[in-house]
């Protein structure tokens, strides 16, 4: 039986499936050694707010970029209109 596929992007279903097999990896080993949970519970929590300090630092760096971007445009309106 062939599963359909869902209706989401390639790279999106491949972030997916690499996060879930970091997950599982990381509970294998935590189960191997034996690892306590509230280690594993610090663990994941400070990963996840590293992920998100590095997505916050990325938009705004972005953001940056296009209110140059943006900012150029306005100090120099007529070098489109040249071309």
């Amino acid at each position: 039986m062939k599963l359909p596929r869902l209706k989401i992007r390639k790279n999106t279903r491949a972030t997916i499936a690499g996060l879930m097999i970091a997950v599982a990896s990381l509970w294998a080993l935590a189960m191997s050694y034996d690892e306590a949970r509230n280690n594993m519970f610090s663990f994941f929590l400070s990963t996840l707010v590293l992920i998100v300090i590095v997505v916050l630092c990325a938009v705004a760096v972005v953001a940056a970029l296009y209110g140059l971007k943006r900012l150029l445009k306005l100090i120099r309106p007529g070098d489109e209109q040249d071309e």
